[in-house]
């Protein structure tokens, strides 16, 4: 009970619950990280997309962060933003357990990351991570 627990909305209350995906979803969907352990993990696409990576080799990031269609890459999406330094290119990625929610923006040309993290699944939790990272892109980013 050291952690917040999450929320859904079960008939139009959000309430809190205990739990988690079904195991069967456990490689997209049951990955639970401390915030410092994030920093860590975006410090690591960082420091990879610039070819200084630990553990992969610079092809294996350059792989994982080129887009292959329809703006994807292989767990990121691809997008240019005017505020990301460099070429402009960003990775995003968001995921939700249905009961927490979080947003990830990487700017490589920046050496700029931000994730904006939620302990609810509801509809409205993206739209507030989505304002938070957008916040602290702008004081930030700079």
């Amino acid at each position: 009970f050291d952690q917040p627990w999450g929320h859904i909305n079960k008939e139009g209350v959000v309430t809190a619950v205990q739990g988690d995906n079904p195991p069967f979803l456990g490689p997209a969907g049951t990955v639970h990280l401390t915030l410092a352990d994030m920093a860590k993990y975006l410090i690591f696409h960082l420091k990879g997309d610039r070819g200084e990576g630990l553990y992969l080799k610079p092809v294996t990031f350059k792989k994982l962060h080129t887009e292959v269609g329809g703006g994807a890459a292989l767990g990121w999406f691809v997008a240019e933003r005017p505020w990301a330094g460099g070429n402009g290119k960003t990775l995003n990625h968001t995921g939700s357990n249905t009961m927490n929610f979080m947003a990830l923006w990487l700017a490589p040309g920046k050496d700029f990351a931000v994730a904006a993290v939620c302990n609810a699944g509801i509809d409205r939790a993206g739209k507030a991570c989505d304002e938070l990272a957008s916040l602290a892109v702008q004081k930030y980013a700079k």
